[in-house]
């Protein structure tokens, strides 16, 4: 079943020349994965072309160069403070063990990076998930739910 953003169709066989690179346990759900990412990449594509990062025709390079700058421009991702990292580390103690035979943490100070960016990372993760849904909550999705999937 063919699906669509707004007027643009991704047929089935785009769908399953894209689920090489989503490797699932069922066939089922690498259509799935392969359809979302479709989704989300034509999703994007089109809000680039509509904020001007984008003109078509485009090549691959040249598309995913102008997703990239929107999604920069468009998400906003703060650093983690030293107080939020260590509030983390602080209610995560035991995941910062000397080693797996022991129960005694390592020090802040010795993973206070790490913290930083696992936050950072998280938040980039959250922003463009929020993103891409108010993305697709303005646009004419047909034969896939996004939102039930991200």
């Amino acid at each position: 079943m063919p699906l669509y953003v707004n007027d643009t169709e991704i047929t089935d066989v785009e769908v399953h020349n894209e689920m090489q690179f989503h490797p699932a346990p069922s066939k089922g759900q690498a259509q799935d994965l392969a359809a979302k990412a479709l989704l989300i990449k034509e999703l994007l594509r089109q809000q680039a072309i509509e904020e001007g990062y984008l003109e078509t025709p485009s090549t691959e390079d040249e598309l995913e160069t102008a997703i990239m700058q929107l999604v920069e421009q468009k998400v906003d991702t703060p650093e983690a403070t030293e107080a939020v990292c260590r509030k983390y580390y602080d209610q995560n103690i035991k995941r910062f063990r000397m080693s797996k035979n022991t129960e005694i943490p390592k020090p802040f100070s010795a993973v206070k990076e790490q913290v930083r960016d696992y936050l950072h990372t998280r938040s980039i993760r959250q922003g463009v998930q929020s993103y891409i849904l108010d993305l697709a909550k303005n646009a004419k999705i047909k034969g896939f739910d996004l939102a039930a999937i991200l």
